[in-house]
């Protein structure tokens, strides 16, 4: 199962776009489960009890994804992508079939979710390496545009399923619904995945992942459980785990996360960037519902088709944005369009806290949905596009780090709008926090990403061995 004779070189086109395909269904595993979670959880939390862990519920998951992230691409480079990414699938897959048997509260749930984002980590970290191991800049900026349609499309699928499943049979049909999904997409990677050669001389970073699973722990509960007594003590444990973080990085001879690549600005705005809008994106997809259904009264399946309509949006501009990409050979002009629609959406919705006729939110989640599945790909795209291609596999593990933690602060921070008795006024807090985020930065894009991007050609692999590391 986890060892092939096919290699990259004899793979065609066809046999890659399908392999891309079968990857993609299997992140869908991670994808599917979430939204739907989303719109299932004021269900199962009524069921199971616990209301009092409704935002830790996601947290848990964002925060095991955060741990696992950075170990994800260095492990795909000491042990190979194909067997990584198969283990990530099998995780992910095993779990939640399990989940509805195995949870009666909400202890048990926050352990298999954390579970899942082990699996849910691994298999997007890998998927995203992968595509730059087998395609040249040109077709991993189509194949990144992609990506955010298959953000897009479960946003399309995945909320009205789930709100179908909660108030006509189960929320147990949740986690049921995705397993044939993610088996038809591991049948194809394990005909297809080829056998791509191990980075040599590389090693993990085990001390320097542990101080930075510390930082990030400590960053979990200042936000989560902080008070008079223990934020004092979290914030100091804070300040040195990532002091010592950064010294074992200078330190090390292969470090988990080479601060070499932070001298790249456009490396850098872009993780930054990632954070902020998934910051912003979790807040409104992990908490709106709540507000809908809570302050609006819309039924769970009518929270769903309002994604829906979100969803369908998103996956044609998500598409036709890797198009513009590839073509343009520039991502900073559809980078700041998308984020100017992302603001302006979140803007229009301060006006509707508390009550909203239908069809005005159905046009402010159709005007959503064009910038989020643009938002979910375009800065990986930044990144492959003007990183050396032996930085690839560590750059994204970076990025999905970003990812996970803006979606970590969002489930912990914003989190607390929603344990205000005036649920309305909540809301409107959490709006003016994500809006107030967006805007500075796309400022701060705006000042440092140059006007026009300089292509980085792939590097032949006789010479790239000679370039230094530092």
């Amino acid at each position: 199962m986890f060892k092939t004779n096919r290699t990259v070189e004899s793979m065609s086109y066809k046999q890659k776009a399908l392999l891309v395909a079968g990857i993609f269904l299997c992140m869908e595993l991670g994808l599917m489960v979430s939204m739907e979670f989303s719109i299932a959880l004021p269900s199962i939390i009524t069921d199971i009890g616990g209301a009092e862990f409704y935002a830790l519920i996601f947290t848990v998951n964002l925060a095991v994804s955060a741990i696992v992230t950075p170990f994800v691409g260095k492990l795909s480079d000491i042990y190979g992508r194909r067997q990584i990414l198969i283990i990530g699938i099998l995780i992910i897959l095993v779990s939640e079939v399990i989940t509805p048997l195995l949870v009666s509260n909400v202890y048990h749930l926050m352990i298999f979710r954390g579970i899942q984002g082990i699996g849910g980590a691994t298999t997007a970290v890998v998927a995203l390496i992968v595509i730059s191991d087998i395609f040249d800049i040109e077709n991993r900026a189509k194949f990144l545009g992609f990506y955010g349609s298959l953000n897009a499309l479960t946003a399309i699928i995945a909320p009205t399923v789930g709100g179908i499943f909660v108030q006509y049979f189960s929320w147990h049909w949740v986690f049921y619904s995705i397993a044939p999904v993610g088996l038809i997409g591991l049948i194809i990677i394990l005909k297809l995945m080829p056998n791509i050669p191990k980075v040599e001389r590389a090693k993990m970073d085990y001390l320097g992942a542990s101080i930075l699973s510390v930082s990030i722990l400590s960053l979990v509960g200042l936000t989560s459980f902080g008070s008079p007594t223990v934020t004092p003590v979290l914030l100091v444990v804070l300040a040195v785990s990532l002091v010592a973080f950064i010294i074992r990085q200078k330190k090390s001879a292969d470090p988990l996360i080479p601060l070499r690549l932070f001298k790249h600005r456009i490396f850098t705005i872009c993780i930054l960037a990632s954070m902020a809008c998934m910051f912003a994106a979790t807040g409104m997809i992990y908490f709106l519902p709540l507000f809908l259904q809570n302050i609006h009264g819309f039924s769970p399946t009518e929270t769903g088709i309002f994604m829906t309509e979100r969803g369908i949006t998103s996956f044609i501009f998500a598409a036709i944005s890797g198009f513009i990409v590839a073509k343009l050979k520039d991502f900073k002009l559809v980078a700041i369009v998308a984020m100017c629609i992302f603001a302006s959406m979140i803007f229009v919705l301060t006006f509707f806290t508390v009550s909203a006729p239908t069809i005005i939110i159905t046009a402010i989640f159709l005007v959503w949905g064009s910038s989020s599945g643009v938002l979910i790909s375009i800065f990986h795209t930044g990144i492959q596009m003007n990183l050396p291609t032996k930085e690839i596999s560590v750059a994204m593990s970076v990025m999905q780090l970003a990812v996970s933690m803006g979606a970590l602060l969002a489930t912990s921070l914003l989190g607390m709008f929603v344990q205000t008795e005036n649920l309305s006024q909540g809301f409107s807090y959490l709006l003016y926090t994500c809006l107030a985020v967006v805007i500075v930065t796309l400022v701060a894009f705006v000042i440092v990403v140059p006007k026009k991007k300089q292509v980085v050609a792939p590097i032949p692999a006789e010479l790239e061995k000679s370039i230094p590391e530092s």
